[in-house]
């Protein structure tokens, strides 16, 4: 049995797809390692900044999928509801990851890094937090999350109304003005990249989320077909992997590579990025069990709880950066791993122990409420 392919395969049980926690989970384990920083051996999974996808571009990619996911199983009120409440909760965090690191700074405790100069007048500064025109810490990932999240309204009114199409070209032009007349599209946002090259990934993902049921019956009836793009689709993705790590297209790695073709995430890196998102997917999806049983215990929790984990992996770094000489100690590789996994056993541990917690007070029955006298 276990020699079968058909044993491997994730079997869709219907309500939540675990292979989106798991890729997301994925992401931010890779995430936060490139984050936390010093010499690993685990960048061999993340790439460290240097490979053609980064945990970014997932991680936004499968924001949007996952609300299309949703929008599809719900209706057009319930689905902008989620996705203004999601807005809110994703704005107070930004803020408060912002400021609270902030603080710390001020406190003279070493944070990841420190972007408000301080000629700067801080009231200013954190009027700028407020608006979201100021960083800190980490805080613009979310930020940019909040400025999409502010157009999937009007992206769910079209979605609704089976005009895909129309989500799907906006993206692109906008995409394409991002790149030819960038100073054009620009927004008053603090942001790492380019928030109208970097809106691509998160609508598509969106649409393909929403449209998802309507896919999987389309490949459904075309499983030869299926399989063999499959195949395709793992092979490239391979030998791409191999090119990079032997160095044999060194044009191409000089065209996507690198901070100023990640942030503005060009038209060569972008279709690189949308075949390895597909090679992962089939990927979890052909060898789920074997995968799963791997690393599945530790990926999901991660995926399942991505904003807490996002916190968390800022947090973690405080006690890294401010009791030891982080920067000095993980010159050497063995330790800075050990450090890391440290790290991230951390954030899985608190996650196992919130819920735990959850799970303990849920289940506490209620003490009766005292009758009054009389």
């Amino acid at each position: 049995m276990l020699l079968r392919p058909s044993f491997w395969v994730y079997q869709d049980q219907g309500g939540r797809d675990l292979r989106i926690d798991w890729l997301r989970g994925f992401c931010l384990f890779a995430m936060a390692i490139d984050h936390i920083g010093g010499e690993s051996f685990l960048y061999v999974f993340s790439g460290r900044l240097n490979f053609y996808i980064s945990a970014a571009e997932g991680f936004y990619f499968i924001s949007g999928l996952t609300l299309g996911l949703l929008a599809s199983r719900q209706t057009f009120l319930q689905s902008v509801e989620r996705a203004l409440s999601r807005l809110l909760v994703l704005y107070r965090t930004a803020v408060l990851i912002a400021l609270g690191f902030l603080g710390l700074s001020l406190l003279g405790l070493k944070v990841w890094y420190d972007p408000w100069d301080k000629q700067q007048n801080l009231l200013e500064f954190v009027a700028g937090v407020l608006t979201l025109q100021n960083g800190y810490n980490g805080s613009e990932i979310l930020g940019l999350y909040v400025l999409y999240l502010l157009f999937t309204p009007l992206a769910f009114w079209f979605l609704y109304r089976r005009q895909a199409w129309v989500v799907l070209l906006a993206a692109a032009v906008l995409y394409g003005l991002s790149q030819v007349f960038p100073q054009v599209v620009g927004v008053p946002i603090a942001s790492v990249f380019k928030a109208a090259a970097w809106q691509i990934l998160f609508f598509a993902g969106l649409v393909i989320g929403f449209h998802r049921p309507a896919l999987a019956r389309f490949w459904a009836q075309r499983p030869h077909l299926r399989d063999r793009l499959g195949v395709a689709v793992l092979v490239a993705a391979a030998f791409l992997v191999l090119a990079h790590a032997r160095g044999w297209f060194p044009g191409l790695d000089k065209a996507t590579l690198g901070r100023e073709h990640t942030e503005a995430l060009v038209w060569p890196r972008l279709l690189l990025v949308a075949l390895f998102l597909q090679a992962f997917y089939i990927l979890i999806t052909w060898f789920w069990r074997p995968l799963n049983r791997a690393v599945g215990w530790f990926l999901l929790p991660l995926g399942s709880a991505s904003l807490w984990t996002f916190t968390w992996h800022l947090l973690v770094m405080v006690p890294l950066y401010n009791l030891i000489d982080y920067w000095q100690v993980t010159q050497n590789p063995w330790l800075g791993t050990l450090l890391q996994l440290l790290a991230l056993g951390t954030i899985w541990a608190s996650i196992w122990l919130y819920r735990r917690w959850r799970g303990l007070a849920e289940a506490r029955p209620f003490p009766a409420w005292p009758r009054r006298p009389g």
